[in-house]
């Protein structure tokens, strides 16, 4: 029985050549984007999952009143972890972890690489597979473990074990030991990008100042501070015990960033709500941001969906040619539950041929999709979890049950009688094809007009005033004043440097953030330590009052130009002349007023900027402007120049407008994913269109027959036959016009604070374009039919 089934599917299949490999190709798009969303979305459930044992470890953090809202972080005072470990006894351990950063040197090679900075029982708490050596490694201050990527980027034909590695710093070079090798973590690892570890105490020694003392003991320091507590019920007791005991003495020590209260967060999902913005200044890798998950599987999902659509359509087609055959084997004594066997096992072959189409097809979409996002590593891999052959026939069932249920319960619900006497006329436009074909072109439009916001808003994007000019300009980080003067003095006498400019903080890295206070009023605020021409160098807009002036003695000590986003949170009217108060203690006088800038990018909302101008003992940033033309060339010779007067450092020149290209590889990848989407959605709608107009005017070609003998003209009879379809792409493109414009909004909000709102173009220019194609794609075929011999037509029929 199942052979003649098979038997007769293959032979069905063969006779429809054309329709059968547009399914095919069709479908396996979709279930290729299907397997890419799943794998992105399993990536990012699966984050952290590699660490075992979890339940038991804890974070511990702070609320602090930031930007007038309770916010957590996930950090805490250094000397904490120590007090905790002597003090609480609830807490079963406690552990440190500070990541880093550091210029390394192996035999004549200059490097830098992460370097993380922990407590000796870390491998207690956090699974790293130690391949060679072990964890009693970090017991020795002259020891540090490194990852495998380190052996294969840096030892590709040796052993690194006992071999040395310099480490550069302020206080010179340090000699560490290779002692031990861990695999490298995974990407959805909140410990992904950890290369080297050693003990802390060398942090501690490495910054450790005759004038404060010993640094693990300053309360003005911060680190990540882990604890295991076996005991649950214990966690209320140990958080009030930190609040009673060492609240008061943080805040004394840092009065401008005070804290509300502190709290031990649970290690598993700590990750998710980082990317969420429920915890800053965390200092571990986050999940992935919540769009890069969701927008793949609204797009697999709609595409899939037009496939299952246009699937049933071209089924339908398939169908129509065969009612004689349904016809005589009902007469043979075929049951209607036999037919339905016969056209749902067809639908089902040709579907698992779609999803071998799909998986070839995920072969090479996968890795491209991998490689535009750097926080994603997914591979399409065939030894995965048994999870990932459930999704596959998850997704064959699915596409088989909904694309041919249709098609194989109405075409063989027809009587035989009807059929052979020719009384039966299958295919035409009905409910059900209305509304498939009125779905199909609504989530083609959606897709279309989200492409056309996407390329509005990266354009929005590239050409908003941020508030001040990255163009051509570079930064370079110094760690000492002595390093910038000797570097400054050699790279000014260069002519093709436009500008120069000394800062100790810097607009994309470095700058602090306080609270601010005027009168009752106290609001956190962004502050940038600058120095001379670095306002104009980075062309900051002055609306109101007067800049510093140079070696001001006055201007270092009080005074301040403040945003437009400053002046209208405190609500000031006259803003020069305000006095404001900084770290409880320090007045300050406003003497300008600057344009807003955004300082955080686009992705959150503005926050009040405060300049102060500082002396150049402060310096550690030097700005250098150039010509675009010129700055490949210019940083060039700047690191030339580097490289020379420091042989032992890392040159720490960037391009600024660098850190505004997150915006832009966010928005270029979104547009090429709304872009492919639109695509294959419109094509495959298009087909779907085809098909129905086809079966359409198969039905109807007796009528234009007729009506061309009456002398209906080429012209009326265009009008009858696309005056339906003309009423379903109207109703598509109200219908697409609402969904997209909710969607857009729901988008741009997910992933940016400013962005483009949609405008009548967007979708005026979209549903032309769709209108044109449509209206194309039926006419070619209604205007073959309306110029048909009408007496080849009637005879015909």
């Amino acid at each position: 029985m199942i052979k003649n089934y098979l038997k007769i599917t293959f032979r069905s299949l063969w006779k429809s050549k054309v329709f059968v490999l547009i399914n095919i190709i069709g479908m396996g798009l979709a279930i290729a984007c299907s397997i890419v969303a799943y794998l992105n979305f399993d990536f990012n459930a699966n984050f952290d999952k590699n660490q075992i044992g979890m339940d038991n470890i804890y974070r511990i953090n702070a609320y602090r009143t930031f930007r007038e809202k309770e916010q957590a972080y996930g950090m805490s005072p250094l000397p904490l972890a120590e007090a905790v470990r002597e003090n609480v006894g609830d807490v079963d351990d406690v552990m440190r972890y500070m990541p880093s950063g550091g210029n390394f040197k192996l035999e004549d090679e200059l490097f830098n690489e992460n370097f993380t900075f922990v407590d000796t029982n870390f491998f207690n708490f956090f699974t790293f597979n130690i391949t060679t050596g072990d964890a009693s490694a970090l017991k020795d201050k002259a020891s540090i473990l490194i990852s495998q990527r380190i052996v294969e980027k840096y030892f590709p034909e040796g052993d690194p074990m006992g071999k040395t590695l310099t480490h550069f710093t302020d206080k010179g070079p340090r000699d560490y030991k290779v002692a031990g090798i861990f695999e490298e973590q995974p990407l959805n690892s909140s410990f992904g990008g950890v290369r080297i570890i050693t003990n802390i105490e060398n942090f501690f020694d490495l910054n450790a100042s005759e004038e404060d003392g010993r640094y693990e003991d300053n309360w003005e320091n911060w680190v990540t501070t882990f604890v295991r507590v076996d005991n649950k019920d214990r966690i209320a007791a140990i958080e009030e015990r930190l609040d009673a005991n060492y609240l008061e003495i943080q805040n004394e020590a840092r009065i401008d960033f005070k804290l509300n209260s502190y709290f031990l967060e649970p290690f598993e999902g700590m990750a998710y709500r980082a990317a969420d913005d429920i915890t800053y200044g965390h200092w571990l890798r986050s999940s992935m941001p919540p769009p890069a998950v969701t927008v793949p599987i609204i797009m697999a999902v709609l595409i899939l969906l037009i496939a299952c659509f246009n699937f049933t359509n071209t089924s339908m087609a398939i169908a129509s040619k065969r009612l004689k055959e349904i016809g005589l084997r009902k007469v043979m004594g075929g049951v209607k539950s036999q037919l339905v066997i016969q056209f749902l096992l067809e639908n089902l072959v040709l579907c698992f041929l779609s999803l071998v189409a799909g998986v070839i097809i995920a072969l090479f979409l996968v890795p491209a999709y991998s490689e535009m996002w750097p926080f994603l590593d997914i591979r399409l891999s065939f030894d995965q979890n048994i999870n990932f052959y459930l999704f596959l026939i998850g997704v064959l069932t699915f596409t088989g049950v909904i694309a041919g249920s249709y098609p194989a319960f109405y075409v063989t619900s027809f009587e035989p009688a009807s059929i052979l006497k020719g009384t039966s006329k299958f295919g035409g436009v009905n409910k059900m094809t209305n509304v498939l074909l009125t779905l199909q072109f609504s989530i083609s439009l959606i897709a279309i007009i989200l492409g056309v916001v996407f390329y509005q808003n990266a354009i929005y994007q590239k050409e908003l005033d941020y508030g001040y000019d990255l163009k051509g300009a570079i930064s370079v980080y110094f760690d000492d004043i002595d390093s910038y003067k000797s570097y400054e003095n050699v790279v000014r006498s260069n002519p093709q440097i436009l500008s120069f400019a000394g800062s100790e903080y810097q607009i994309d890295r470095g700058y602090r953030n306080d609270p601010i206070k005027n009168a009752d009023k106290e609001y956190d605020a962004d502050i940038l330590h600058i120095g001379d021409n670095f306002f104009e160098t980075m062309d900051f807009k002055l609306l109101d009052g007067r800049g510093f002036r140079k070696d001001s003695e006055t201007d270092m000590k009080e005074s301040v130009i403040v945003s437009q986003e400053m002046v209208k949170v405190f609500g000031w009217e006259e803003p020069l002349g305000q006095k404001l108060i900084w770290m409880d203690t320090v007045p300050l006088y406003v003497v300008g007023v600057m344009q807003d800038a955004y300082t955080d990018g686009l992705w959150a909302p503005i926050s009040p900027l405060m300049l102060r101008y500082v002396p150049e003992e402060d310096y550690h940033y030097l700005t250098i402007k150039a010509s675009s033309a010129d700055l490949i060339k210019i940083n060039e010779y700047l690191e030339g120049e580097w490289k020379t007067m420091f042989p032992d450092k890392m040159y720490t020149g960037q391009f600024m407008d660098e850190e505004l290209s997150e915006a832009s590889l966010v928005n270029a990848n979104v547009l090429k994913m709304f872009g492919f989407l639109g695509v294959i959605a419109t094509f495959m709608s298009v087909i779907g269109l085809f098909s129905i107009v086809s079966l359409n005017i198969l039905k109807r070609m007796k009528e234009v027959g007729v009506r061309k003998v009456l002398g209906a003209s080429v012209g009326h009879l265009m009008t009858i036959l696309n005056k339906n379809f003309i009423i379903i792409l109207l109703i598509a493109s109200v219908i697409g016009s609402i969904l997209s414009y909710m969607m857009a909004g729901a988008f741009m909000e997910m992933i940016w604070t400013y962005h483009v709102d949609p405008g009548v173009m967007s979708f005026a220019s979209s549903i032309l374009l769709l209108l044109v194609i449509a209206m194309a794609t039926i006419s070619i075929k209604v205007y073959k039919a309306a110029t048909a011999s009408p007496t080849e037509t009637i005879r015909t029929e």
